[in-house]
């Protein structure tokens, strides 16, 4: 049922309206930014306060340090073997917008002038808190200010701002019964949206049976200390759920995944209180569904999101549509051709989410081909059935009161432990 419903889902959803904030499917700049001022996530006047702190934060003009060959302006390519490897090094000629209204936050050091216009913004927030519509949007709001400290610290740039965002985040903070009862904009959005409840299992108010979470020893890419967010896998086999339990624990080089066998990543908020600990949040902001379909080999002609048999959905939480309450649409589809700003390896690169998501999760070229691009198979990975369900929760916790215990008490703090 995965399998086919996710293809489905995929297809479907290319079709949608197109985003008049983003470079439309098929130019040379599908996905990025056309223009700042169109991303108005916290209020509908552009000059709103949290609004313009939003822009300055998550919108960059950036030059990358590496550009992928698989964009379009680098030429056609050839889904050979090493496709998704070929680079070459970035320029100011590269510069582009990036960012906006998702999850990839291009920042790495402010400007002078956006630093000096962010001071004063940060600081007539915390002296005037804003009345956000839905604490949802507060709590939105405060996690982008979280993870723009967390990145400018890591990379040991605009010290004064990241205390002042730590100062405001912690000023915006919401109480610990007050996060208990948020709701969660993934469970509005399946109500309301058919084919993003035909990808997704029942656990997430989906429609697919057979699915299982799955612990596992996770990278730094879902180590909240880093993300400030929570992160479960679970998984499905074709074969029901006994073929899946005789996969775990794996072993030896671990298990042969069949055709069919299907994966499902959700992302959700590890938000700050008004006591200073961290709170998992039911918000879930970020959803990847994944699926075996072929191993027919890799080639143009294999229709597939990794041009060798995995097929990908990607889900990410629009902050402007939690604002107007438009729940059908509170996911935006990310298709495989839209590009972006990654820097999950320590460096700006700008590719595609095709080009990003296939360096991990591939069949071909690979000394692991029988794992089909799922590492949380792999037997480093100790991958083991979920008991109560909240364990990844209250994980993140502990990480992410690491960071702002950190922050709390200095830029320099955290940039250390960052490091």
């Amino acid at each position: 049922m995965l399998l086919r419903t996710l293809g489905i889902v995929w297809l479907a959803t290319a079709a949608m309206a197109q985003d008049a904030r983003r470079h439309p499917a098929g130019s040379r700049d599908q996905g990025l930014p056309i223009d700042p001022l169109r991303f108005r996530p916290y209020a509908a006047a552009a000059d709103d306060a949290c609004n313009e702190v939003f822009r300055r934060l998550w919108l960059q003009h950036e030059a990358p340090a590496e550009v992928a060959a698989v964009l379009p302006r680098e030429g056609p390519v050839a889904f050979d073997a090493g496709w998704v490897h070929k680079k070459r090094k970035g320029g100011e000629a590269d510069g582009r917008w990036f960012g906006g209204d998702g999850r990839q936050l291009p920042l790495e050091k402010l400007t002078d002038d956006d630093a000096e216009a962010l001071l004063p913004l940060l600081a007539r927030l915390r002296a005037a808190p804003p009345a956000f519509t839905t604490p949802e949007l507060a709590v939105l709001f405060q996690h982008d200010l979280l993870r723009a400290a967390q990145r400018l610290a890591d990379a040991r740039n605009n010290p004064d701002v990241v205390a002042a965002l730590w100062a405001t985040a912690a000023a915006l903070a919401l109480p610990a019964e007050a996060l208990a009862k948020l709701t969660d904009p993934l469970a509005s959005a399946t109500a309301a949206n058919a084919e993003l409840r035909a990808a997704l299992p029942q656990v997430l108010g989906g429609e697919v049976t057979g699915c299982r979470e799955v612990l596992r020893r996770s990278t730094r890419l879902f180590d909240a200390e880093y993300t400030c967010s929570w992160s479960r896998v679970f998984l499905r086999h074709p074969d029901g759920d006994e073929a899946l339990a005789s996969m775990l624990p794996t072993s030896g080089d671990g298990p042969t995944v069949p055709i069919g066998m299907g994966a499902v990543l959700v992302q959700g908020i590890v938000a700050l209180g008004a006591d200073g600990k961290a709170h998992a949040t039911p918000m879930i902001v970020d959803v990847r569904t994944q699926v075996l379909v072929n191993r027919d080999g890799l080639a143009a002609t294999n229709q597939t999101f990794t041009h060798d048999g995995i097929d990908f959905g990607i889900w990410q939480l629009e902050r402007q549509a939690v604002r107007t309450g438009a729940a059908a649409a509170f996911f935006r589809s990310v298709q495989a051709d839209d590009q972006d700003m990654f820097r999950d390896y320590g460096t700006l690169k700008h590719t595609t989410y095709r080009g990003q998501c296939t360096l991990c999760h591939r069949v071909t070229d690979t000394p692991e081909p029988h794992l089909a691009g799922l590492p949380v198979l792999r037997p480093h990975a100790k991958a083991a059935f979920a008991v109560t369900g909240d364990e990844r929760q209250r994980l993140a916790e502990q990480q992410a009161q690491k960071l702002f215990d950190a922050l709390a008490k200095g830029p320099a703090t955290a940039g250390e432990k960052a490091k």
